[in-house]
């Protein structure tokens, strides 16, 4: 470690010990953490409770009819849904986890989880004010069209590596 002599390192038996400034950057670092986590939390838990109401006004079945299991309508629909819908990726995960609970896909649901994340038309006008008409287009465009033969190769992914574990 730099700053360290080789007396002290071998007085601690090969431990090694937290400078002051080393502190400092650990301190600075975990209240950081700490703070992005206290952030997180209301996000968290208004897309729980906004799925808890949704789930209260979809009946029972309603997914299931919307997600058919076709191989390649599923990832399409999941993707214009997704692409409607913007989202962030820590609340993707209890999105999806609540989909694949209600029966869809995981090919759909990965298609939605990609174009979510990474296509968004609802806030498309400040991302053309802020990045021009044309590269904000362009790459809407291209995440969505990529989406789906990703989604497709994931869910092939995880089959086979099922098959071998």
């Amino acid at each position: 470690m730099k700053g360290f002599t080789e007396k002290s390192r071998k007085i601690q038996g090969g431990t090694h010990i937290i400078s002051p400034k080393s502190r400092s950057r650990l301190k600075k670092s975990v209240k950081k953490t700490l703070n992005t986590i206290n952030q997180s939390i209301p996000l968290l838990l208004g897309v729980i409770s906004a799925i808890s109401l949704l789930n209260a006004a979809v009946p029972e079945g309603a997914y299931s009819k919307i997600f058919s299991g076709n191989i390649f309508l599923d990832p399409l629909l999941g993707g214009i849904i997704g692409s409607v819908a913007a989202g962030n990726p820590i609340t993707s995960y209890v999105v999806g986890g609540e989909l694949l609970s209600e029966g869809v896909s995981l090919i759909a649901v990965t298609a939605f989880l990609l174009t979510w994340v990474t296509v968004g038309l609802i806030h498309l006008p400040a991302e053309i004010d802020l990045l021009g008409k044309k590269f904000a287009l362009a790459r809407n465009l291209i995440c969505f069209i990529v989406s789906v033969p990703v989604a497709v190769l994931v869910v092939i992914t995880v089959e086979i590596i099922g098959v071998l574990f």
